[in-house]
């Protein structure tokens, strides 16, 4: 396996280890409760489009469900864009998911204002005409921001998509999980994640999780459900809102 995709979790054989699991069922059952009372429902007409995007969106299989799933919530057009590191996978995404848009960007560079990076996705923005997305969705993919940005870099992408989302959805990975990845990157290829001893953020029993979601409420969002339903990889999906 190539070093990049242990790095950054940008695996090409994501879908063959992780199949069908049960993270359609529960964001579908947590965003039609949230729906139903109205409570997430975007600002926009009931006839406009809701606008998605999903970040780490791997080979788009995934950020297909999650559209179908808001539209069969919502009763509304989706108008979906997925964001990943890898230019190999953006390909494969867009030649199998068509209806979705795809971009190619690195979130640490994106994020940076130091780093003089182009933004695909504020660029795709204009192209919507969109000065926001109703709905930003982040699948397991936060924790590899963090161990290669550290915590600056975790509350950079953070600011990022707090900016530019109006429904901020979240699967987030345990501190165990952080101390197997470090691992496997340095079985399988003798390096370390330069950040991670100095990181800030960590601990177990959820003390990560709330350094990360006590962020985004401190961003101007309120929580509007933390699923009781863990998958089976002991995650639980988050819900907020900008107030």
């Amino acid at each position: 396996m190539e070093e990049n995709q242990i790095k950054h979790g940008n695996y090409h054989k994501y879908y063959e280890f992780r199949p069908e699991d049960t993270r359609s069922g529960i964001l579908k059952r947590s965003l039609a409760e949230l729906w139903k009372a109205r409570k997430a429902a975007p600002e926009s007409g009931d006839d406009e489009c809701i606008f998605l995007l999903d970040v780490g969106c791997n080979r788009g299989l995934f950020t297909a469900k999650v559209k179908t799933i808001v539209q069969e919530v919502t009763g509304r057009k989706v108008c979906a864009t997925g964001v990943d590191i890898d230019p190999v996978l953006c390909e494969q995404a867009a030649s199998s998911v068509p209806d979705v848009n795809f971009l190619c960007g690195n979130l640490l560079e994106i994020a940076s204002s130091s780093s003089g990076c182009e933004d695909p996705i504020d660029s795709h923005m204009q192209r919507l005409g969109i000065g926001q997305f109703d709905v930003v969705c982040c699948f397991s993919v936060l924790m590899y921001v963090h161990l290669n940005g550290g915590d600056d870099g975790l509350r950079g992408v953070l600011d990022y998509l707090c900016r530019r989302g109006k429904l901020l959805i979240l699967e987030l990975q345990s501190w165990k999980k952080y101390q197997d990845q470090v691992r496997r990157l340095k079985r399988s290829r003798g390096e370390v994640y330069e950040y991670y001893d100095a990181l800030e953020w960590r601990g177990k029993d959820g003390i990560l999780e709330s350094c990360i979601t006590n962020y985004i409420l401190e961003k101007g969002f309120e929580l509007l459900q933390e699923s009781e339903e863990r998958n089976e990889f002991d995650r639980k999906i988050w819900i907020f809102e900008k107030k």
